[in-house]
């Protein structure tokens, strides 16, 4: 579950836009690269950002299902424990697999 850009990292995407802009005018201007060798250079740096994106996010375990008598009590059953008016399964007659 990916979550929505706040307002920090949209200032930050912003600041990081402007760095590459400017960087990049100022390569252009020292004539370290032409247009061109810039904007592919750009691009291979944008498609490593946006491969390397989808890796980050949040996603929810495969194995949270509960089952059996791990699984949470019902409501009633829960208060119904709380008020004493259960008994407990005596443990030396439950049978486990090996």
């Amino acid at each position: 579950m990916m979550r929505e850009l706040d307002a920090l990292g949209v200032l930050l995407l912003v600041v990081l836009a402007t760095l590459a802009v400017v960087g990049g005018a100022a390569l252009i201007e020292f004539g370290l690269f032409k247009p061109w060798e810039l904007a592919l250079f750009l691009l291979v740096c944008i498609a490593f950002v946006a491969v390397g994106l989808p890796g980050h996010g949040t996603s929810v375990p495969k194995n949270s299902k509960v089952h059996g008598a791990a699984a949470p009590a019902a409501e009633q059953d829960a208060l119904a424990a709380a008020r004493g008016k259960t008994k407990p399964s005596p443990l030396h007659d439950q049978q486990f697999s090996d």
